[in-house]
């Protein structure tokens, strides 16, 4: 037989494996672009997600960078939002990751910041990933209640002064120094889901909450979704169900304080107003049936519909939200005054039931909402 028609006789295995990485676009330059990325939001268990997805799913690590600019590790790249890295180009980019053929991540938060310390890193990606690219990847933010996070925060690059003290005398406006008011401005998710929305064109949001209950079944649907976003790209390593955990790892925490005993009531309050109406924000993109956001594993129902305020700060004061047809992000209506378990109350208001009736879709046994409890929520 002439050695140049061996190459017919491979295995069927091994040419479809050849076949796919010629015609994958994640592959570039023998390296194996990300086609997930976890973009935040900062010390909402992020690190706990990509250390499951690493060590029970098949993800394959990424590789540090070691070139004396931001620092880098195998999970957070920081390579679009560092402006000393992102000039390289994609091909500087492409090296930090395994051969083609492997399923990688890219899970910088950072990449999710917020104006005025945005850094451009939603920018970065769109444009130098491109159309095709961008329309097969997903991009997914795992979201927990904005002043536990903020706490959560502040204590990881912080260890002189306690919560309470940073924030005492809070009059809606955070003079603590830039990294401080960073700390606060990242929990107003949607100003920069907004962003994503507009340079990624869809988005899939995770609440923590839900995360937390059942981390298998959010993993299962997260790549679930990434395999039907990128059809015919590669796909994690097989792996045993038994090897996927239900409840995550905590990763990356440092002890503080309970947030009750950490902050002043006075200042809790404060606080509260500072976030809801991005609260609000993030709700009507969740339960507003967005056709480019995608909610991993479900829209939350019972009491995990308010999943931004698990907090003791933010129950005490909860946001009022109201969704109405045409309502923006940004501009989210209040919500009526009534009571949850008052169902009289309930039928009085007709507003509210018919707008639910119409637009809800909260779960339970067949999805459909039939009673509108408390109007801005289905309980």
């Amino acid at each position: 037989m002439p050695p140049s028609s061996r190459s017919f006789f491979l295995p069927g295995t091994m040419l479809s494996l050849l076949r796919a990485v010629r015609s994958d676009i994640f592959c570039y330059e023998g390296r194996q672009l990300p086609s997930l990325f976890l973009l935040g939001a900062q010390k909402c268990a992020t690190s706990s997600l990509a250390t499951q997805l690493f060590e029970e799913w098949g993800v394959s690590r990424g590789a540090p960078f070691h070139d004396g600019h931001q620092w880098s590790d195998s999970k957070e790249h920081h390579f679009f939002d560092d402006e000393a890295r992102t000039p390289k180009g994609l091909s500087y980019y492409a090296k930090s990751f395994n051969h083609c053929g492997d399923f990688t991540v890219d899970a910088t938060p950072n990449y999710f910041f917020p104006d005025p310390f945005n850094n451009k890193a939603i920018d970065h990606i769109a444009n130098m990933y491109g159309r095709e690219r961008i329309e097969r990847t997903t991009f997914a933010v795992l979201l927990c209640d904005p002043i536990q996070r903020a706490q959560s925060a502040w204590y990881h690059f912080h260890f002189d002064k306690s919560f309470r003290t940073m924030v005492s005398g809070f009059h809606g406006v955070f003079n603590h120094g830039p990294y401080s008011d960073l700390i606060w401005k990242i929990g107003r998710y949607d100003e920069y889901i907004n962003q994503a929305l507009r340079r990624f064109g869809s988005l899939v949001i995770i609440p923590a909450p839900l995360y937390f209950q059942n981390a298998r079944e959010t993993i299962s649907k997260l790549l679930d979704h990434a395999n039907q976003r990128n059809p015919g790209g590669v796909r994690p390593k097989f792996t045993n169900e038994w090897q996927h955990a239900v409840r995550p790892p905590r990763e990356n925490s440092h002890r503080h304080p309970k947030l009750k005993d950490d902050i002043n009531n006075n200042d809790g309050v404060n606080l509260a107003k500072y976030y809801n109406a991005s609260i609000c924000g993030v709700y009507s993109y969740v339960y507003g049936h967005y056709d480019r956001v995608t909610v991993i594993p479900y829209r939350p129902s019972g009491n995990f519909v308010r999943f931004l305020e698990t907090s003791p700060v933010l129950q005490a004061q909860p946001a009022s939200c109201r969704y109405l047809p045409g309502a923006t992000a940004t501009h989210p209506a209040p919500a009526p005054s009534i009571n949850p378990t008052s169902t009289k109350k309930l039928e009085q208001n007709s507003e509210c039931q018919s707008w639910c009736d119409k637009r809800w879709h909260c779960g339970g046994n067949n999805g459909i909402v039939k009673a509108c409890q408390g109007c801005s929520f289905c309980r």
